[in-house]
């Protein structure tokens, strides 16, 4: 649902960026993300537990973002949906903890793994994603000493 979400709070930054004013109908992000509007109105429900968007009744009642597209990371829609970033179970973040965590010699690796996808997150923002100028950079080579394909191409042609 996560990927869903993302969409639909994309559908409200366009409306935003736009200059449109009010809130916008379960109906309204419905057609025009192309989510069946149970789904979107699931979504909302919980985008708007998490204080991502604010809930009007009424008439001309709907939904909207409670901040600026730019001021809504990545990293804030996902722990929304799903609850903290945390890829495996021996990390600070992990609702499981493993019980393995104090003699695994590779937990300590995770934490710093899991901390640099939780910061790349917090990097883009809802704008950023619905910015067609918005270009991703490209991570930057793999070093020399991290290049297996060197090896195996090595391996390979020696056969």
């Amino acid at each position: 649902m996560t990927d869903y979400a993302a969409v639909v709070l994309s559908v409200m930054a366009s409306a935003h960026h736009h200059g449109e004013k009010g809130s916008l109908s379960t109906t309204d992000i419905s057609a025009r993300s192309g989510l069946g509007q149970p789904t979107v109105a699931k979504i909302m429900k919980q985008l708007s537990q998490a204080g991502l968007v604010n809930a009007t009744r009424g008439k001309d009642g709907g939904y909207s973002l409670t901040r600026a597209p730019e001021a809504i990371a990545v990293a804030t829609i996902i722990e929304a949906m799903e609850g903290p970033i945390a890829l495996t179970a021996c990390v600070e973040t992990a609702s499981d903890p493993c019980a393995s965590r104090n003699s695994c010699f590779i937990s300590g690796h995770w934490e710093r793994v899991n901390t640099s996808i939780a910061d790349a997150l917090e990097a883009v923002t809802l704008a950023d994603l619905t910015n067609p100028e918005y270009s991703f950079r490209p991570h930057p080579a793999v070093p020399d000493h991290l290049d297996t394909s060197r090896s195996v191409k090595a391996h390979v042609g020696n056969r």
